[in-house]
């Protein structure tokens, strides 16, 4: 009698897998590449100074 394979694991659970990968790989080249003025965030303390 032949040995019988097990079946191999879903799709959607492959296909999720490796939208997530790209999902963070894409984030975190936009976070290398995105320019200073993009991710800059001034504080609130900035804020506060300047109304006095």
């Amino acid at each position: 009698m032949p040995a019988v394979l097990p079946s191999r694991s879903t799709p959607i659970r492959t296909y999720s897998a490796i939208a997530l990968f790209l999902l963070v790989y894409v984030g975190v080249m936009v976070l290398i590449f995105a320019p200073r003025d993009l991710i800059a965030v001034q504080s609130g303390v900035a804020f506060y100074g300047a109304e006095d």
